[in-house]
C-alpha cells in the first residue's frame, strides 16, 4: 500500500478501522489490523471521514471587510449596493491573492471542494469570473472549485446580463445561477428561471440559484423553480440556495412547496450564519430566524446542505471556512437536536453536499477516492460540539495538511 491509516474510527459505524490506500483510492478497509504501507499514520482513535465540501460560497469578495465598506444597516440590500461599487476595483491578481488565503483556510479545515457563485452583470462584466478561473487553475491539483455564473442584478429586463451569462459559460463557468427574487415581481422572476433553463439546457449543465433570500412571504419563486425543474425533466440537477422567505410562509404554503421541491429532487442549501445576521432586520418584535425551514425539509426527505456563503465582507463580518462551525450554527438555528437530526447536520457538508455536486466514489468504502480528513471526535455530536482540529487532510492518498509533526510528509500547497 502507498499509505495506511491505523486505529481510526469509522465516521458512521463508530467502530475501529484500518485503511489501506493505493493509487489514490481506498484499497482495503478492515476492522482487523493491516500491515503498514510505504507510509503510515497512527490515527490513535481519531475519526476518519470523507473530506468536507463547501456547497455555496462567493470567493471573489472574501476578505474585503474594512472601514471603507462597512454595512451600517446590516441588511442584504445595503450589502449588495456596497458591493456593486467595491467590485469594480477588483483585479485578477487581487482576487487570486484573497482566494489563496481563503482556500488555505478551507484546506486547513478539511474542505476539498467548493461551489462558487461569481457575479456576472453589467458592472463587473466577466472580470470577476476571470479572477476566479485563475484561482481555480492555481489550485487545480489539490482543490476543486466549481464556478456558477451568478446574475446578481437580474435577467428578465436586463438583456446585457443575459448576453454576459452566455459568454460566461464559454469562459470558465460550469453552472447557471440566478436570483429571481431580485426581479421586479414574480412574473419577471419566472422569466429569469426560464432564461436560466434555456442556457443550462443548451450547455447541458446544472443549475444552482439564490432563491427567495428575503423576509417577504410574497416571494415563492422556489415553487416556480420546482415546477420548471419537473417540466424540463431536470430532477436532481437543480440547487436552491438560501430560501429564507419560507420562514415567513404559512404552514399550508410551506407544505405545498416542500412537496414540490421533493418531487423535483431539488437540493436546498441553507446559509444559516449569514442569514441569521441579514434577515429579520425590519422586525421589531419576534424577530425571525430568517433561514430555510431545515427541520421540515429534512423530515420531507429533501437533500439539505449548509454553506458558509461569505467570509469577512460587507455581507458577513465573521467566518473561518470551517464546515463544522457552519453545521453547528445550522443545528442551533434549525432546532436540530435529536440524534438523527444531529447526524443529518453532520452529513450536510459531507454526504449531502457530495450528492449535490455530483461526486462519485465519495465516502468510506473500498474503491472510494482517498479524499479524507482525520479529526479528534468520537461521534457526530462530538464533532459539531467541539469542532476539533483536523489532524490530517488527504487528497487522493496524498497528505495536504497535517497538524502533527510525526511523519516525513512535506505537503505541497501553493503559496
Amino acid at each position: 500500500m502507498d499509505l495506511t491509516i491505523h486505529n481510526a474510527l469509522h465516521d458512521k459505524t463508530l467502530k475501529p478501522i484500518h485503511l489501506g490506500i493505493n493509487q489514490g483510492k481506498i484499497d482495503e478497509l478492515s476492522e482487523e489490523a493491516i500491515l503498514p504501507g510505504a507510509k503510515s499514520i497512527d490515527a490513535q482513535g481519531a475519526m476518519v471521514s470523507p473530506a468536507f465540501i463547501e456547497p455555496h460560497f462567493h470567493i471573489e469578495n472574501a476578505l474585503v471587510w474594512d472601514e471603507d465598506n462597512l454595512n451600517q444597516s446590516g441588511t442584504l440590500r445595503e450589502a449588495i449596493d456596497i458591493y456593486a461599487d467595491v467590485k469594480m476595483n477588483f483585479t485578477t491578481e487581487d482576487i487570486v491573492q484573497r482566494s489563496t488565503k481563503t482556500i488555505h483556510e478551507a484546506l486547513r479545515h478539511g474542505t476539498l471542494w467548493m461551489r462558487n457563485h461569481v457575479d456576472i452583470d453589467q458592472y463587473a462584466k466577466l472580470d470577476l469570473l476571470e479572477g476566479v478561473v485563475a484561482a481555480r487553475e492555481k489550485f487545480k491539483d489539490i482543490f476543486d472549485l466549481q464556478i456558477i455564473a451568478f446574475p446578481q442584478h437580474g435577467l428578465a429586463k436586463n438583456p446585457e446580463s443575459v448576453d454576459l451569462m452566455w459568454q460566461a459559460m464559454e469562459n470558465g463557468a460550469q453552472l447557471v445561477g440566478g436570483i429571481p427574487h431580485h426581479e421586479k415581481n414574480m412574473e419577471d422572476g419566472a422569466r429569469q428561471i426560464e432564461i436560466a433553463f434555456e442556457i443550462a439546457k443548451a450547455k447541458n449543465v446544472n443549475i444552482d440559484m439564490h432563491i427567495d433570500e428575503t423576509d417577504n412571504p410574497y416571494w415563492q419563486s422556489l415553487e416556480l423553480l420546482a415546477e420548471k425543474t419537473i417540466e424540463e425533466g431536470y430532477q436532481g440537477r437543480v440547487t436552491a440556495g438560501h430560501c429564507t422567505s419560507m420562514a415567513a410562509w404559512d404552514q399550508k404554503t410551506l407544505v405545498r412547496i416542500i412537496d414540490k421541491v421533493k418531487e423535483a429532487d431539488i437540493t436546498v442549501v441553507t446559509n444559516a450564519p449569514i442569514n441569521l445576521l441579514l434577515q429579520g432586520r425590519g422586525d421589531e418584535l419576534l424577530v425571525r430566524r430568517g433561514i430555510a425551514r431545515v427541520a421540515e425539509l429534512l423530515e420531507a426527505g429533501v437533500n439539505v446542505c449548509c454553506g458558509q456563503d461569505d467570509l469577512l465582507n460587507m455581507f458577513y463580518p465573521f467566518g473561518q471556512m470551517d464546515p463544522l462551525e457552519v453545521a453547528n450554527i445550522t443545528a442551533h438555528a434549525g432546532h436540530l437536536t435529536s440524534p438523527e437530526q444531529i447526524e443529518a447536520t453532520f452529513n450536510m457538508p459531507r454526504y449531502n453536499a457530495a450528492r449535490n455536486i455530483g461526486l462519485e466514489n465519495y465516502g468510506l468504502h473500498e474503491g472510494a477516492e482517498a479524499n479524507l480528513v482525520l479529526l479528534k471526535a468520537d461521534s457526530a455530536v462530538d464533532a459539531l460540539r467541539r469542532k476539533p482540529e483536523r489532524l490530517y487532510v488527504i487528497r487522493q492518498g496524498e497528505v495536504l495538511v497535517q497538524n502533527e509533526l510525526r511523519t516525513d510528509y512535506a505537503p505541497q500547497v501553493p503559496d
